[in-house]
């Protein structure tokens, strides 16, 4: 007997928040951080971006992002985007990397800290068996055409199936096993249109994209599909997901509540 051990979009919801999430190596001296050309998709230096997301009109999370590093690397400049977030009650700091190459934005997109510290978890529990934990296709980049026009195109640089297994049991063999094997398939997007959109922090002149990602998790299958407000030199500054999965659809928003 199997089980599913989590909800249909908790990854998502994830991987919007960290929007980047490996770590970066920071810059050891105190100069400056140096910004991004304006025209790309990298927020601005030295100034923090306050974020709020709500779920079928209840918030359930909170973020804030910064810029708090950069390095070179074969002549490319790399950011470090930090943010500390809260979800669903819980705190967790990500590190983020982003860098601009040939008129795109990359976005580097690494598995989920949450997924690990979920694995060390169980391997601590001493009523737990964790027989295999893995995870596929990490890290993959989101890529956004930097021009300010419809039809602009986002795409991904994916290594391969993107996923993660877990199967587990209890060691004294009572119980079902537990096991989940989620995929997932990232779909190119494009800019729908120019919008000047008004935000709590503001009114932003914004590329209007719209793309998809496709979920297998063992019998069940569904479709998110992300709609996302982006400005040059800020990122994002409003996204909506609707989520459908085993006949289920849920939706969330997020927008920039404040820029300091």
């Amino acid at each position: 007997m199997k089980r599913k051990i989590w909800g249909s979009c908790s990854l998502l919801i994830l991987l919007f928040f960290g929007l980047v999430i490996s770590g970066c190596e920071k810059d050891d001296t105190d100069k400056p951080i140096e910004d991004a050309d304006k025209e790309t998709y990298v927020p601005r230096s030295n100034v923090k971006y306050e974020y709020k997301t709500t779920s079928d009109g209840e918030n359930i999370g909170t973020s804030t992002k910064w810029i708090d590093g950069s390095r070179d690397s074969s002549g490319i400049k790399l950011y470090n985007l930090h943010t500390n977030l809260t979800i669903a009650g819980s705190s967790m700091q990500l590190d983020n990397e982003l860098y601009v190459a040939n008129g795109r934005t990359y976005t580097q997109v690494n598995m989920p800290e949450a997924w690990y510290k979920m694995v060390e978890e169980l391997k601590k529990s001493p009523d737990i068996i964790v027989e295999e934990a893995k995870t596929t296709g990490f890290p993959y980049y989101n890529v956004m055409e930097n021009a300010l026009r419809e039809g602009s195109k986002l795409t991904w640089e994916v290594p391969g199936t993107t996923g993660q297994y877990i199967r587990y049991k209890r060691k004294d063999g009572s119980g079902p096993i537990f096991e989940v094997n989620q995929k997932l398939v990232q779909h190119p997007g494009e800019v729908k249109k120019i919008e000047t959109i008004t935000v709590p922090a503001g009114t932003f002149p914004c590329a209007k994209f719209v793309y998809e990602i496709s979920q297998q998790q063992n019998a069940s299958s569904g479709t998110e599909t992300i709609t996302v407000w982006m400005a040059h030199g800020i990122g994002v500054v409003k996204q909506e997901n609707v989520t459908v999965f085993n006949g289920n659809t849920t939706s969330s928003t997020t927008v920039l509540n404040k820029i300091k």
